[in-house]
């Protein structure tokens, strides 16, 4: 019976094969892409997750308010870990990563790396963290002072396939050795963050490593399984009154009882590993996160491309038993039963989703790579790795077989013989709403992907042409220039020669980069109004060379002695403050036993960007960079030839021996704050321009099926005299109503996920209505083409012959 099925199942695909390939292509389409945008969701769904402890892992991070200026950030402080520890049995563990501005020089024999991800950490670090070790004791790899961890990637890049263990590294500028005391595996490319190296935290000598008011840490910690990191929390400000409070008394002069009491806030909270990817937007990030809202929506897209390829499929099986109609009278006064039928119509059905599932995977193969190299993942399809996806597609495969073939097979086989050979059920077919209900879901998700898209987009051109405060362009930075000491005005002089190079200035930042904070306090104003300000150290000509705007006053001079110790703000800053003179006020920029002496301000720059769009432009302060600077920045000419990014190597060189030199457009480096996004922008336009073909699909199925049944009417219609033209219109209207039927509903599903998915930005652009209108109008164009270049070919038949249909 089965065999007879699958052979008449067969004849009927081969004997409509246009309407076959139609389903088996729109259905293998939205599959694969479900499927691609799946393995995101999971890759995504799954960061640090590898991690033995990942449920009761959670990050140290500070959050509080100076004087109206809010601080959320992913640090803390030094000893709070091991305070933790200490005075809290329900804390069992802790680590601490430090890592210094820029990546550190690392060589060894001849073989020099500029080395990437390399952090300080303590010897618990492999309590915290699960990282299988290749070599070395994991309890005693970082106890000691100048001892490194590799991971298995970057030991063979330095010593082969030899044994690493026991040799020695020379890193930084002074070529300090460290002993090579194991290996691991690196953290996979799902994690928050990935080293390459770990240095022994205490290898290094940092000032405020004892100090609760520096913040400097990433720090974690690891949770007993049955403690509520809610308690432990409300016992932080207990926690800071005892072992915070008296260095805040000794700085500032007052008790935290007085300080919090004047509007301040301070204190740490407890973030879960399992959010820090998708739900954090905290300042100091190890690395960009992603977007829950994004997640959400992928997800969403991936439902509705099922659903729409699965629509599609219903309507184009529905057209097709409309001209099967005689076929089942013939078969019923044949002897064949309603079961039967049923069975036949399932069985084509489903031999169609196999085909359109066998199809997918071959799609999704074929296509991952490019996705991978979209977005930057590794993603990898396989039934062994996840064998949820084959339990999964065979689900679908039941569902989509048995919700697309039961509506004509149970509709079909139900008509009785000689209704049927009287083109009776044809009558009945026309009463379908069911048909166009599904098509304006359709045109829902059609609408509402067009919203999607028309937005994230327009965000995106909105970053990449916002006015930042300062030029961008014809930047180049040079990395680690504190390499140069004594000889940076010589290298600075003789990079200038080439009339490419149009200016040079020296910098602790640039924008884009971290910027750290200080405190700050007005001359003549009590300790309680101190301001923890964004600071950064900058020397004669940084304004000049990022075409910064004076508001007030002027930039520092080098003819002028006294600016070394004159600050600049911008205008955050000065409405922070509440100076309505800046260029009368001073500031001290050091609290304490030894003081400094006030720092006048010589003047204010216009608001400038100086961190990324995710965030508000923030007071900011600039000091004069009385030592080398750590960047420099290079500004060349827009019609510098190719050649001059070789003149400024090549100058390096000869003044900087084996250090290789790191240098990069700013307009770069910025493009790379918002990778995330342009990936999110990229993923939405090829996934909508998907759903928009299949839904097409679905459109010819149902504009089809229509000119089928109203064959005669056309007919007496142009034997009644109308044009073409009317004709046309009069079949296609009905799709005009299903699309403003789902504008209805459309527009506030866009409104909601777009607003949502906006919030992570400060900047951003108008929902205006122009783009609602536009997604509906593209919807009527899109309908109008599928629908008309199918009907035409109705409307146009010989009424002679069209009177003749059935």
């Amino acid at each position: 019976m089965l065999r007879n099925y699958l052979s008449v199942a067969l004849r009927n695909i081969w004997r409509n094969k246009g309407s076959a390939l139609i389903n088996v292509l729109g259905l293998s389409i939205g599959i694969a892409s479900s499927i691609i945008i799946l393995l995101f969701v999971l890759d995504e769904l799954s960061y640090d997750r590898h991690n033995e402890h990942f449920r009761n892992i959670y990050r140290i991070c500070i959050s509080g308010k100076i004087q109206g200026n809010e601080m959320e950030a992913a640090l803390s402080n030094a000893p709070m870990g091991a305070t933790l520890k200490s005075e809290f049995p329900e804390v069992e563990e802790f680590t601490r990563l430090f890592t210094f501005d820029g990546d550190p020089i690392v060589r060894y024999e001849d073989r020099v790396f500029v080395e990437e991800n390399f952090y300080y950490a303590d010897s618990t670090f492999f309590n915290v963290f699960t990282a299988p070790v290749i070599r070395g004791d994991p309890d005693r790899m970082l106890n000691r002072p100048n001892t490194l961890v590799l991971t298995e990637e970057t030991a063979r890049k330095y010593f082969g396939d030899e044994d690493p263990v026991g040799k020695l590294l020379k890193v930084g500028q002074e070529e300090e050795n460290f002993e090579v005391t194991g290996v691991v595996r690196g953290f996979p490319p799902n994690s928050h963050f990935r080293f390459n190296i770990l240095g022994s935290m205490n290898s290094i000598f940092i000032a405020d490593m004892d100090q609760w008011l520096g913040n400097n840490n990433y720090t974690y910690v690891v949770l007993r399984e049955d403690s509520d990191p809610g308690i432990l929390e409300a016992r932080f400000p207990a926690l800071l009154e005892k072992h915070m409070g008296p260095q805040l008394e000794q700085l500032l002069g007052m008790t935290m009882e007085e300080f919090l009491g004047g509007g301040n806030r301070y204190g740490y909270f407890l973030q879960p590993l399992k959010k820090i990817h998708l739900e954090s937007d905290l300042q100091f990030e190890i690395n960009p996160g992603g977007s829950k809202t994004s997640v959400i929506i992928f997800s969403i897209i991936a439902v509705f491309l099922i659903i729409i390829a699965s629509i599609n499929f219903m309507n184009l099986a529905t057209a097709s038993a409309a001209r099967r109609a005689r076929e089942v009278g013939i078969r019923k006064v044949a002897g064949a039963g309603k079961t039967r039928l049923i069975w036949q119509f399932l069985a084509e059905s489903f031999l169609t989703t196999i085909l359109a599932l066998v199809l997918a995977i071959a799609l999704v193969e074929l296509f991952l790579p490019s996705f991978n190299t979209l977005t930057g993942k590794d993603l990898v399809f396989s039934f062994l790795d996840r064998p949820v996806f084959l339990i999964g597609l065979l689900l679908i495969g039941v569902f989509v077989g048995f919700a697309s073939g039961s509506y004509p097979a149970f509709f079909l086989s139900s008509f009785k013989p000689v209704d049927v050979l009287k083109s009776g059920a044809m009558r009945g077919i026309r009463g379908a709403y069911l048909r166009r209900i599904l098509v304006t879901f359709q045109f829902i998700i059609t609408i509402a992907l067009f919203i999607c898209t028309l937005v994230v987009n327009r965000q995106m051109n909105f970053i990449q042409n916002k006015d930042l405060g300062f030029n961008k362009e014809n930047l180049v930075v040079i990395d680690r220039a504190y390499v140069l000491e004594n000889q940076m005005e010589a290298f600075i002089q003789e990079l200038l020669k080439n009339p490419a190079v149009l200016r040079v200035s020296g910098s602790s930042t640039v924008p884009g980069e971290l910027i750290g904070d200080n405190a700050y306090i007005p001359e003549g104003a009590s300790r309680d109004q101190t301001y923890a300000i964004n600071n950064m150290w900058a020397d004669w000509y940084f304004g000049e060379t990022y075409e910064l705007e004076i508001i007030e006053g002027r930039w520092f001079n080098r003819d002028n002695p006294t600016d070394s110790s004159a600050l600049i703000l911008n205008q955050a800053a000065v409405r922070a403050l509440g100076f309505e003179d800046p260029l009368n006020r001073r500031l001290i920029t050091s609290l304490g036993e030894g003081s400094g002496e006030p720092c006048q301000i010589i003047g204010v720059v216009k608001d400038f960007h100086f961190q990324s769009l995710h965030q508000d432009i923030r007071p900011l302060v600039i000091r004069f960079a009385a030592f080398t600077p750590y960047l420099l920045s290079v500004r060349v000419s827009e019609t510098a030839p190719a050649s001059t990014l070789s003149y400024i190597e090549d100058t390096w060189n000869a003044f900087v021996n084996q250090q290789p030199i790191q240098m990069s457009f700013l307009e770069d480096d910025l493009t790379t704050l918002y990778r995330n996004e342009e990936k999110t922008a990229a993923v939405f336009s090829i996934f909508a321009v998907l759903a928009i073909f299949i839904a097409s699909l679905g459109l010819l199925g149902l504009a089809s099926l229509s000119a089928v049944q109203r064959t005669k009417e056309v007919g007496i219609r142009k034997a009644m005299g109308a044009s073409i033209g009317n004709v046309l219109f009069t079949l296609s209207k009905e799709y005009g109503w299903l699309i403003l039927y789902a504008t209805v509903v459309a527009w506030p599903l866009g409104y909601i996920l777009m607003k949502n998915w906006l919030q992570n930005y400060p900047d951003r652009v108008q929902l205006d209505p122009l783009i609602f209108l536009s997604s509906t109008f593209l919807a009527f164009i899109i309908a109008a083409v599928t629908v008309i270049l199918r009907v035409y070919q109705t409307a146009s038949a010989n009424p002679v012959n069209s009177l003749r249909y059935e």
